[in-house]
């Protein structure tokens, strides 16, 4: 009757249904009985709302996880797309990487080619020379004199530029384990540049080599100069030519590279250009 009063709520409420009570000690006990069952009530309102809150706690977390878990799954995704573009460059890297080496392993080996042409050639003019040329010449002697007493004196062959291979055998700047020779030294300058005699003598030979193009041979007693990759010649073959004398243009490459190759010879002998021209 208790359960249904405070349930229902209808007119026999909790004072009438106390003082509906036929003796005192009845009366007690049914107010004993509502107090009783207002704090239960109070007591599973309590309980229901601490579930309540540990539900909902629940539940945020569970909503929390799963944007984690989400988030987790997305970067994974988008790490795993990284990786996978990062593969494909790698591939496509290493592929051009050995289409590079090959490419340069070619130029090395054309090059080389092309520096024992020009040796050949440079040997042929001072051997050919050597034989018309025998006995003594007063003024080959004073030209060798005053060409030996120039070292590290003579003009650069062009107006501006900077050293981009030096003389000698040296390890390639891009491929490991490979090393290069050169028997000169190139010069990098720009485009257009004209190229001059670093002394004064008499135009050897005038030749063209595939990979170096036209190639100048000037005679100074026992030295001689060449010049290589040039256009547009302005000397030929046994001109007489003073220091500084404008003999060629220089040429660019297809990388829009112009790069003269330079050398110093003394008889057969090769020398670093390098020691002979002046420091800038």
């Amino acid at each position: 009757m208790i359960y249904y009063s405070y349930k229902s709520r209808s007119s026999l409420d909790k004072l009438g249904y106390v003082f509906s009570s036929n003796s005192y000690n009845q009366m007690f006990r049914r107010l004993g009985y509502i107090v009783q069952y207002t704090n239960s009530r109070k007591k599973q309102i309590q309980e229901i709302e601490i579930v309540t809150n540990e539900l909902d706690n629940q539940k945020n977390n569970l909503i929390h996880e799963k944007r984690i878990q989400n988030k987790l799954l997305s970067d994974e995704v988008t790490e795993n797309s990284k990786l996978q573009k990062l593969k494909r460059n790698q591939k496509k890297t290493i592929s051009d990487l050995g289409k590079k080496e090959r490419r340069i392993k070619k130029e090395i080996n054309e090059r080389r080619v092309s520096l024992e042409q020009l040796d050949n050639l440079i040997k042929e003019v001072i051997r050919s020379e050597g034989e018309k040329l025998s006995g003594v010449h007063l003024d080959l002697i004073k030209l060798t004199e005053s060409f030996e007493t120039n070292i590290g004196k003579l003009i650069w062959p062009v107006s501006s530029g900077f050293i981009s291979n030096k003389f000698g055998i040296h390890p390639h700047s891009v491929i490991k384990n490979v090393k290069v020779k050169n028997d000169g030294i190139d010069i990098q300058t720009s485009k257009g540049s004209r190229v001059y005699s670093v002394f004064s003598g008499k135009v050897s030979t005038v030749a063209f080599i595939p990979g170096m193009n036209n190639v100048i041979i000037i005679n100074h007693g026992e030295y001689y100069t060449l010049y290589a990759k040039l256009k547009n010649l302005v000397v030929e073959k046994g001109d007489i030519i003073t220091i500084g004398q404008n003999i060629a243009d220089i040429v660019t490459n297809s990388d829009g590279v112009s790069e003269l190759q330079f050398q110093v010879w003394k008889n057969n002998i090769k020398l670093n250009p390098e020691k002979w021209i002046m420091k800038k």
